[in-house]
């Protein structure tokens, strides 16, 4: 898949403020991506904001002056995501010059709209509202599985990406295998929201419980044997 197709989807998702109309963008993609698994997750990744990679030592510094854009796009998903952690890879002396050499290059191969998306992906600024539950919907609706399904996965498993590319890569079988393991965090911690009280009531079925909401960390703790973790 060239880097265009989710250049051109994460601009359509951006463009539109239906929550509907954001999830056929996305869900339309990955249907395209589907058969490269490894595919499937890097793009979820990347319209959720996020770099596999986490962190590579790019910020808005380095991408102050951009080269002229590529003509034609030849970019591919899997080329830009190697080329990501090859840069995330670079180390000791010199390492920030050759960081810029090597994101220069990907600029310089890179469309327009190609640039103006990783420009944006790199400074954390893909503000396109493709928030989780969008993505989890989108995700839902390529694989043809129900939205409940990749709703527990991801929270089980903690890693929406790699639900997405089981979803789309073996089914509801697949999503299985998310299950709860010691150490890694899961994810229901997060409140629902209702229109009222009335709204909130009705889906509990009438019975709920109601507790005074203080601020402060959400914190896991889990624990194997004399092992815990934070």
């Amino acid at each position: 898949m060239l880097l265009l197709d989710v250049a051109t989807t994460s601009r359509d998702v951006g463009g539109t403020s239906s929550r509907l109309g954001k999830v056929d963008h996305i869900a339309g993609l990955l249907r395209r991506a589907a058969a490269d698994p490894d595919g499937v997750a890097i793009v979820v990744s990347w319209l959720s904001g996020e770099l596999p990679q986490r962190q590579i030592g790019v910020g808005w510094a380095s991408l102050r002056s951009r080269p002229p854009p590529a003509s034609h796009p030849t970019l591919t998903v899997a080329g830009v995501d190697a080329r990501f952690s090859e840069i995330g890879a670079v180390s000791g002396k010199g390492s920030q010059s050759r960081r810029a050499v090597l994101v220069a290059g990907l600029f310089a191969a890179a469309t327009d709209a190609e640039q103006t998306f990783l420009l944006r992906l790199l400074g954390g600024e893909l503000r396109q509202g493709a928030l989780a539950g969008i993505m989890a919907d989108a995700v839902a609706r390529a694989a043809d599985l129900p939205v409940a399904a990749v709703q527990r996965a991801a929270m089980l498993g903690g890693d929406l990406p790699a639900v997405a590319a089981a979803a789309l890569g073996g089914g509801v079988r697949a999503l299985d295998a998310f299950a709860l393991r010691v150490g890694r965090p899961v994810g229901p911690m997060l409140a629902q929201t209702a229109t009222g009280v009335a709204d909130a009531l009705e889906r509990h079925g009438g019975a709920t419980i109601f507790e005074a909401k203080l601020d402060g960390a959400r914190v896991q703790i889990h624990r194997a044997g004399d092992e815990v973790t934070v």
